[in-house]
């Protein structure tokens, strides 16, 4: 008889968690498209990603960036800058939710060329 009851408590727990599991899932799920939507519109475009990056370059003292040196891939959600030095693209930055942040690397990338 205490097995039975054993089972049917432990049966009622995995019945009340799997609820409270769907429940966290679906507001998982709507938090998630939320912020695919807020991330998609607020994507920075390639003015922008050009104009922080001419900024970032005077505030770190670097020679101006040539404009054709530099490419923006834009995946919608994110956008990524990247600069030509030596015939190699480099990721200096990315761009989301309409900021765009540079690494801490830019400054050599920068003085490669």
């Amino acid at each position: 008889m205490e097995t039975g009851v054993i089972v049917v408590i432990g049966l009622v727990v995995l019945f009340i968690l799997f609820r409270i599991f769907k429940a966290f899932l679906k507001w998982g799920i709507i938090i998630l498209l939320l912020t695919l939507v807020a991330a998609y519109f607020t994507n920075p475009d390639e003015a922008v990603h050009r104009k922080n990056l001419d900024v970032r370059a005077k505030e770190l003292s670097l020679k101006k960036i040539r404009q054709k040196n530099v490419t923006i891939d834009d995946y919608k959600l994110f956008s990524l800058a990247k600069v030509t030095v030596e015939g190699e693209k480099k990721v200096v930055g990315i761009g989301a939710f309409g900021r765009v942040w540079y690494f801490d690397d830019l400054k050599e990338t920068i003085r490669k060329k």
